[in-house]
């Protein structure tokens, strides 16, 4: 990815971490540029100091803006590759996935699949696609061209890591959310908070109880209005909430399990 654009103050500030004072230093050069190859690579650059500053929506909107006839073009595979990643970071992996399948239906080569292919296991493991994932990692281990021993070795490794029994166990949103919608504080049990379940079962009936009892003293407004309309409250956000915790709790499984994937990934690298 060589052009003029190289060893200029913007290169100086990305290196140095001042992403902000890099991208406005970018914008500068690309205002001025007429170069198009110049133009592409400060366009990639303030794209990856948005990336950098974690601005994933900005950054994609910068590599979309870059024109690339030649889909031969160095850049053009860093520039998809940045896109997969921005997507995956930005928590979108059907996205990610897309851009992957997109650029590797162009360009299947052995080298691209190197590149591309540990990203797509990470996207894969966040949509819950264990089998997709699983042979793409298989078919990047055959990549490496290693020994027969170590590459049945790594095998067995990666295997075993998609055994059944180590799989994330997914909660799924919608049950989540049912099952407090039927019994309150079920769907926070559900998602692993079996505290903040049984908490908040109690202070639901513990509302229930207290409208009862004032409807049954008379007290009409207190009971429907203040009771059940607290009631309401503590019920709708309890459902709320479980669908949050079961995606939180997703979240944490998978991260946990590609960062071992990562783990294995680097062993077949290294």
């Amino acid at each position: 990815m060589n052009c003029s654009a190289n060893g200029n103050k913007g290169d100086s500030l990305y290196v140095s971490g001042r992403y902000f004072e890099a991208s406005i230093e970018y914008e500068r050069m690309i205002f001025n540029s007429e170069n198009p190859a110049s133009l592409n690579y400060l366009k990639y650059k303030k794209a990856l100091c948005y990336k950098k500053m974690m601005n994933y929506k900005q950054s994609l909107e910068e590599l979309q803006s870059i024109y690339l006839p030649d889909n031969k073009d160095t850049l053009f595979q860093y520039i998809y590759y940045q896109q997969s990643l921005c997507f995956y970071l930005d928590q979108e992996p059907a996205k990610a996935l897309w851009k992957i399948d997109e650029y590797l239906n162009q360009n299947a080569d052995t080298s691209s699949l190197k590149i591309f292919l540990p990203l797509k296991i990470l996207c894969l493991n966040e949509a819950f696609k264990w089998k997709e994932s699983q042979e793409c990692f298989v078919r990047f281990i055959h990549l490496q061209n290693f020994s027969p021993e170590i590459n049945d070795k790594t095998l067995q490794l990666v295997n075993e890591l998609y055994n059944k029994k180590n799989l994330p166990h997914i909660r799924l949103i919608k049950r989540a959310e049912n099952w407090s919608r039927f019994i309150p504080g079920a769907g926070q049990i559900y998602a692993g908070k079996t505290g903040e379940g049984i908490t908040n079962f109690l202070l639901n009936a513990s509302i229930l109880a207290f409208s009862a009892y004032q409807v049954l003293n008379g007290y009409y407004f207190t009971g429907y209005l203040a009771g059940l309309g607290f009631f309401n409250k503590t019920y709708q956000g309890g459902i709320k909430r479980s669908g949050i915790l079961a995606s939180r709790k997703n979240k944490e499984q998978i991260v946990s399990f590609n960062g071992k994937m990562n783990e294995r990934i680097r062993y077949c690298l290294n």
